[in-house]
């Protein structure tokens, strides 16, 4: 089942592979490229300082269409859009551990921080996956140093499990209480 859900201001929809290419010989097709620019756009250095090396200097469409192969290798991602304006705001990802437990990740781009859309996102993801992929947990990691996700996650439920040795700490969402 495709990932595909609205909320009261999010459009959230799963990027399909077609969007890259992995011929290199090929051309991207303008809606690629218009995706994979707003893409670059997105991923300022304040959105991306709490996030892995892999989602830093994405300076070309070489580079955020090799990024987000392998990001679609690894994961299910989802493009977040606003429902009045069609632009994208941030990005979900997803990696489905098992058939009941699934990581999950996101980031919204800094013009919507601190204005309810993160709360309201995590919401929806919730909701989603307990309603429609009955999933039974959610698994979120947060670098240390990211005090906004970590206030976001123990608001919506989420309860602290472990700290990893790469300063990573893991919050887990039981969908089944």
């Amino acid at each position: 089942m495709k990932i595909n859900f609205q909320t009261s201001r999010l459009l959230i929809k799963e990027i399909s592979s077609d969007m890259t290419l992995s011929d290199p010989a090929s051309e991207l097709t303008s809606e690629s490229s218009a995706f994979l620019i707003q893409l670059m756009a997105l991923l300022t250095p304040a959105v991306v300082n709490h996030l892995p090396a892999n989602f830093q200097q994405l300076n070309s469409l070489a580079a955020a269409e090799h990024w987000l192969d392998e990001m679609l290798t690894q994961s299910r991602v989802c493009r977040v859009d606003a429902t009045d304006t069609g632009l994208m705001m941030g990005l979900v990802f997803m990696y489905i551990a098992d058939d009941q437990t699934a990581h999950i990740g996101y980031l919204l781009g800094e013009q919507y921080w601190k204005k309810g859309y993160g709360s309201e996102l995590l919401t929806g993801v919730i909701e989603f996956a307990r309603d429609q992929l009955q999933w039974r947990k959610l698994i979120a990691g947060v670098d240390i140093n990211n005090q906004a996700s970590t206030k976001l996650l123990l608001k919506l439920g989420f309860t602290q499990q472990a700290i990893t040795e790469q300063s990573v700490i893991f919050y887990e969402y039981l969908l089944d209480s």
